[in-house]
């Protein structure tokens, strides 16, 4: 056969074979698709269920498609990249250049040759069926059939205005067209495929097939990655029959890739048996939210849950009582939970330890990965994907267990993260599958099959809001279920969920009635059911609040406070607010050394060391000699990750949510005797009428970040007319007071600052819509929205931010990292700035530039990355107490 004379992997790793024959490797992804796509896993009964064909016709018909992927292959430009030595193989043809990738060739030579592989038996479709079956319609399928195998390079291709002519060869030696027929016609004989015949006449059923295609593309892209590994499918030049290279080459190498990879079986989930099987030391009472979590009914089908209840109240646990049950009763194979920040991210990895084992079975051994761009910064998840895991066997010396190799295979890219049975990560890693990244059918197909949890829901701006009721709507749509927590949900905020929620089912939006607050909400397929839940004693909470007026004031009740032994923190809305605050703290301090300053603009090795510092100081096991005095002026850094408590809590003007959160960090564990709690609040004098200059007068800073400050405004009113923050009595009329129906209450002056962001947040709410992906229209080329030079973000921001790589100079002069000597050094110099920011700061002399290229050669994470020399710019600053400190030349 002619197709033996084309290679399709080249570059060999060791010795051995100089080349992969094409018709091998087309047969090695389709093995480890095959393995992926057995009729009895979940994602294969949820494909059969929905195309309406059954599991054993569904596998042999996509693993025929997966089988063609690298069809683009046989073009003779293709084969002219590469010139294995003593390998019988077509001749390069000189004139032929390779000017467009072989993804999109494969494409161009279906596109052009199906019909007539369809008529002459090549693709062994019944003759009756061809008769019968509508031309339109089939050509509509067979079009689109194919995009999400072609796709498999990270997204769709398309093959309009190209022509075979400039592509494929046709000479004494072979044919390619030709070769690639032999092929497919061999391929096809081989797999039994069974064509669906009368779906793909069927516009409905092709619907159905293009909001699946997303799935679809991701399980091809895992297979191509998979079925591409040297280290198990070894090169081999030697012809042989397809049949035998298939049953002694392809499949057992495919059960030892996934094998190796943790793909292999899917992890025995258990059933949730109570708090105490999860904790060690004694019974445990479940909280009313928990408790409602363990008894509840779980319907059949994709469901929804919201979780409303105050900080303390054990919400996460609640979450993981759900997923139990979820993946006990089949509706998921493993779970994503996804947070707002890398910090939240890294205390929720940290919390969840080795909890997550707990819903499988001992030998099981779930995948167990954190996803962020700075994961392997966090020690614990570096040693879990170094080191073996508990439970795991033995294994020669030097042999890595196969949880460990799983997770570092997992973990070697973001992209891979989501496959990971167990993933705990920030929101942005899941919302990049709903817009135009290379490779985002793989996270979509990692989260396919997983409950997906959104902590602190409330947490997102309107871009980001309108991407997660999409990939709500995706969710639900692809039969996956998902939790939502929060403390701070506003009604109009929890209905667009729910309604994202039905959207994706097809079904009518939720009718949500209740206002009680804690509360459960449950939507599923048929109905929505709204249960009011009571408090515990122990974490209901009453904080008075206080009003500050002038920053002075501030700081002399910071040092009434430390001359009384107690810590107190404050928390700034600026970073510059908070460096002046604490300068001038610091300064009156009679023990300045028990001073802390915390903020973004730190260089990630010392923001590092400050958690540390602070958890030490002011966390959950903090002595009160050590608290005594203390004294931390922070960002909101502080409130969103660290579990640490102060006696007394300042903050400036904020939205209420945020308030309300920073509350939470107030006297937040039991310490003995101590004042009523008080959180005094910065803010502007009262007004009943502020001009637009209102907020501006007072925190210049404050007014930059809160452009609407009608919400400080209302947050204001709201605070002053109930005295306080009484949780959970009020979180409703706190909520309610600054986010609900109350345009009516904004005075005149500060209209214009609300219908400004107003008219913000629907351009975000624009933005979001036109960035995201049309995953109704299915995985099919759009060239308005995969532009590879187009900047997409998850998130939208004033402003793009640069990553500054900090240096110094070494004891003999040269250009060195500042944390030259640490692990992932490139890493932890770095900070993260506004690109104005970094636009002030000094460009590096070219007497260093060679040190600096050489820098970045031997550190990959420089890429990208500009370089800033502290100790010559004379502008601007950085120190380790301080951060770093830009000029202002206003």
């Amino acid at each position: 056969m002619s197709y033996y004379l084309y290679w399709g992997k080249a570059k060999p790793a060791e010795a051995g074979d100089r080349c992969h024959l094409l018709p091998y490797h087309s047969l090695d992804v389709a093995a480890v698709g095959w393995c992926l796509l057995a009729p009895g896993r979940p994602l294969t009964q949820l494909l059969a269920a929905r195309l309406d064909i059954s599991p054993e016709a569904l596998r042999r018909f996509f693993v025929f498609l997966l089988g063609l992927h690298d069809l683009g292959k046989f073009s003779r430009t293709f084969q002219g990249l590469a010139r294995p030595e003593s390998v019988r193989l077509v001749p390069p043809v000189e004139r032929y250049e390779y000017t467009v990738r072989h993804d999109r060739l494969g494409a161009l030579l279906w596109q052009e040759c199906w019909f007539d592989w369809l008529e002459d038996g090549t693709l062994c479709w019944p003759e009756a069926a061809l008769e019968r079956s509508e031309k339109k319609q089939r050509r509509k399928a067979m079009q689109a059939l194919l995009i999400p195998f072609f796709g498999h390079h990270g997204q769709p291709v398309e093959a309009e205005q190209l022509r075979l002519e400039p592509f494929f060869a046709k000479d004494t030696h072979s044919d390619d067209l030709d070769a690639a027929r032999q092929f497919v016609e061999e391929w096809a004989g081989l797999i039994d495929v069974e064509w669906p015949v009368e779906k793909l006449v069927s516009s409905e059923w092709l619907e159905v097939f293009l909001t699946l295609s997303w799935t679809i593309a991701g399980w091809a892209t895992l297979s191509d990655w998979l079925g591409s590994n040297q280290e198990h499918f070894h090169y081999c030049q030697k012809e042989m029959p397809l049949a035998e290279y298939w049953e002694r080459y392809a499949l057992p190498r495919a059960e030892a890739a996934l094998r190796d990879a943790g793909f292999d079986r899917l992890p025995e989930p258990l059933a949730y048996s109570g708090l105490d099987h999860w904790f060690d030391g004694g019974p445990i009472t479940p909280t009313p939210l928990q408790r409602e979590a363990e008894t509840l009914p779980i319907s059949p089908g994709p469901q929804l849950f919201i979780l409303e209840d105050i900080t303390g109240a054990g919400k996460t646990e609640a979450a993981c009582i759900l997923t139990q049950r979820l993946l006990a009763a089949g509706h998921a194979e493993g779970l994503y939970f996804a947070l707002p920040t890398m910090a939240t991210s890294n205390a929720m990895y940290e919390r969840l330890g080795l909890l997550h084992r707990r819903f499988f079975t001992a030998d099981s051994h779930p995948s167990f990965v954190l996803a962020h761009g700075a994961s392997r910064l966090n020690e614990s998840f570096s040693l879990a994907i170094d080191r073996p895991q508990p439970g795991d066997r033995d294994y020669e010396p030097g042999e890595a267990t196969a949880t460990a190799h799983c997770n570092r295979w997992l973990a070697d890219s973001r992209k891979k993260a989501l496959l990971a049975e167990v993933g705990v990560g920030t929101i942005d890693q899941a919302l990049m599958g709903l817009l135009p990244f290379r490779h985002q059918s793989l996270r979509l197909f990692g989260l396919a099959r997983k409950v997906l949890i959104v902590d602190e829901v409330h947490a997102y701006d309107h871009y980001m809001q309108t991407l997660l009721n999409q990939l709500l709507s995706y969710h639900a749509r692809q039969g996956g279920s998902a939790i939502l927590l929060t403390a701070t949900l506003p009604s109009a905020m929890r209905e667009s969920l729910a309604t994202a929620w039905r959207v994706g089912l097809n079904r009518e939006p939720a009718v949500l009635e209740r206002s009680d607050f804690p509360l459960l909400t449950q939507i599923d397929q048929d109905a929505s059911r709204e249960v009011a839940l009571g408090s515990r004693p122990e974490v209901s909470r009453e904080v008075r609040v206080d009003w500050l007026t002038q920053e002075g004031q501030a700081i002399e009740t910071i040092l009434a406070a430390v001359e009384a032994g107690e810590c107190v923190a404050w928390v700034r809305n600026t970073v510059d607010d908070a460096i002046r605050a604490f300068e001038a703290v610091r300064e009156r301090h009679p023990e300045p050394e028990r001073c802390l300053l915390f903020h973004s603009r730190f260089a990630m090795l010392d923001r590092q060391r400050i958690e540390s510092d602070v958890i030490e100081r002011l966390g959950k096991a903090s002595t009160p000699e050590r608290r005594r005095g203390q004294v931390l002026i922070s960002t909101q850094v502080f409130q969103e990750s660290l579990d640490c408590d102060v006696d007394l809590m300042i903050s400036d003007l904020a939205p209420i949510d945020l308030l309300i959160q920073r509350a939470g960090r107030l006297q937040r564990h039991a310490r003995g005797p101590r004042r009523l709690p008080v959180l005094h609040v910065l803010a502007p004098e009262w007004s009943d009428a502020p001009d637009e200059q209102w907020l501006k007068r007072t925190l210049p800073g404050t007014n930059a970040v809160y452009r609407d400050t009608s919400l400080l405004w209302l947050t204001q009113r709201t605070l002053r007319e109930l005295g306080g923050v009484r949780m959970p009595e009020q979180a409703r009329e706190l909520i309610e007071g600054v986010y609900g129906e109350v345009i009516d209450l904004v005075p005149d002056g500060l209209q214009g600052a609300r219908w400004e962001q107003k008219g913000i947040q629907g351009v975000a709410t624009s933005m979001a819509n036109f960035n995201a992906l049309e995953l109704e229209a299915g995985y099919v080329w759009d060239r308005h929205k995969w532009q590879e030079e187009q900047e997409i973000g998850t998130r939208l921001v004033d402003e793009p931010t640069v990553n500054v790589a900090l240096l110094k100079r070494d004891a003999a002069g040269a250009l060195a990292l500042w944390a030259e000597g640490e692990g992932h050094a490139a890493m932890l110099s770095q900070i993260k700035l506004r690109q104005s920011q970094a636009a002030k700061l000094a460009k590096l002399p070219g007497d260093y530039q060679a040190q600096w290229e050489a820098l970045q050669v031997r550190y990959k994470a420089l890429r990208f990355v500009q370089p800033w020399l502290s100790s010559i710019d004379n502008e601007n600053l950085y120190n380790p107490l301080l951060g770093c400190l830009i000029v202002s030349h206003q």
